[in-house]
C-alpha cells in the first residue's frame, strides 16, 4: 500500500488525512472506511472507520496488521463498489493536485541517519577509519525540522557549505527493544526517500569537539521525506532499487540501495540495543556512494535557486527548491 499524509484545504481552514494511492488518485481511507463499513452492515460504521483507519500515520503503523488489513479491504471495496460520496457527503476521492502532501509522517519522534554505504564514508572522511568497520554507526537528529516534496529548503546564513544526502529510509511500525538482525523486518512499517539536508563546514566545526551534529545538521526544513510510504509487504526487494537524484533536471546521480556493508536488520539491532525503538521513530539508511552534491555529477555545493529531485524505484520522487 501506498500511504500519504495529506492536507486539505476546507472552509475552515486546512486539515490533514491519511490517504492511500489507487490508480493515480488518492482515497480517504477514513471517510471510505465509513462507507464500506456500512455496506457490510455495521451499526457505526464511521466509529469502526475510526478505529481501524485512523488519520495519524503512526496511529495506522500501531495498529498494524488490523489497519493494513482494513486498508487493503476499502481499497478493494473502491475499487469495486466505486461509491461517489461518503457518510455525510464526504469526499472519497482526491487528484493528487487538489491536496498538499506532507512528510509521511510529520513529525516523527527522532530521526535515527545511519553511515551504511562505504562510498560515502570514503568521500567525507578520504580514508575510512578502522572503527567504520565494527559496527553499524548513525546519528541522531530531531523530528521538528522534517517536511516533504515541494516545501522550500532554506539555505542557512551561516553556511557556504549547502549539501543534500540521498538516502532510502523506514519507518518503525511496532516497539521494540533489543532486536534480533534477523526479526528486523517485522519492525519495519514501510519504507520512504530521503534527502539529509547538511552544512558542512558548520558540520567539520563541530566534528572537531566529537561533537554533533549540531547546527551542521539542524536547520529548517533540513529533513526531506516522501512523497509516500509504502509497505514493506509491496517492497520486497527493497535493499535493490534504483536511486536517481537530478539538480535543475539533470541526472548527477545514478545508484542502487544494493551494496550496503551493514544490513538493515545489523542496524536495527544495534539502535535498538538496550533501548526502546517505538512507532513513528524515522532510521535512514545512510546517503548512497555519489549521494552527495560534491561526489555526485554536480560536483559543486547547493545555491539558491538549485531544484533537487530524488526518485527510488517502486517508492516515488521528492522534488524541493533551494531558498534564501
Amino acid at each position: 500500500m501506498r500511504l500519504y499524509t495529506v492536507q486539505v484545504n476546507t472552509p475552515v481552514g486546512g486539515i490533514q488525512r491519511l490517504m492511500a494511492e489507487q490508480q493515480g488518485h488518492l482515497v480517504d481511507l477514513n471517510a471510505a472506511g465509513g462507507v464500506y463499513y456500512a455496506a457490510q452492515g455495521d451499526a457505526n460504521p464511521q466509529q469502526l472507520a475510526d478505529a481501524n483507519l485512523p488519520n495519524d500515520m503512526i496511529t495506522f503503523f500501531h495498529n498494524g496488521k488490523r489497519s493494513l488489513d482494513a486498508g487493503y479491504a476499502v481499497l478493494a471495496y473502491m475499487e469495486e463498489a466505486k461509491p461517489q460520496a461518503g457518510l455525510d457527503g464526504k469526499q472519497l476521492v482526491y487528484d493528487m493536485q487538489a491536496v498538499t502532501i506532507l512528510a509521511p509522517v510529520t513529525r516523527p519522534n527522532i530521526v535515527f541517519d545511519g553511515m551504511v554505504y562505504e562510498g560515502h564514508v570514503k568521500h567525507h572522511y578520504g580514508e575510512i577509519p578502522a572503527g567504520y568497520y565494527k559496527r553499524p554507526v548513525w546519528n541522531t537528529q530531531s523530528g521538528s525540522t522534517v517536511v516533504g516534496t515541494g516545501a522550500p529548503l532554506f539555505k542557512p546564513k551561516y553556511t557556504e557549505m549547502c549539501d543534500f544526502e540521498f538516502e532510502m529510509g523506514f519507518y518503525i511500525g511496532k516497539s521494540g527493544c533489543n532486536i534480533k538482525p534477523e526479526e528486523a523486518l517485522d519492525y519495519v512499517a514501510g519504507f520512504t526517500v530521503f534527502n539529509d539536508m547538511s552544512a558542512r563546514d558548520a558540520q567539520a566545526d563541530e566534528a572537531v569537539m566529537a561533537l554533533g551534529p549540531a547546527k551542521g545538521k539542524f536547520f529548517r526544513n533540513s529533513l526531506v521525506m516522501g512523497p509516500c510510504v509504502v509497505t514493506k509487504d509491496e517492497l520486497p526487494d527493497y535493499d535493490d532499487l534504483a536511486m536517481t537524484a537530478r539538480v535543475n533536471g539533470e541526472v548527477v546521480t545514478e545508484n542502487r540501495t544494493s551494496g550496503m556493508l551493514f544490513s538493515l536488520g545489523e542496524l536495527v539491532a544495534k539502535i535498538s540495543e538496550d533501548a526502546y525503538l517505538h512507532p513513528g521513530d524515522f532510521i535512514g539508511l545512510g546517503t548512497s556512494p555519489e549521494g552527495n552534491a560534491t561526489c555526485s555529477k554536480l560536483g559543486r555545493w547547493l545555491k539558491v535557486g538549485d531544484e533537487i529531485e530524488f526518485t527510488i524505484e517502486k517508492i516515488g520522487t521528492i522534488c524541493n527548491k533551494v531558498v534564501e
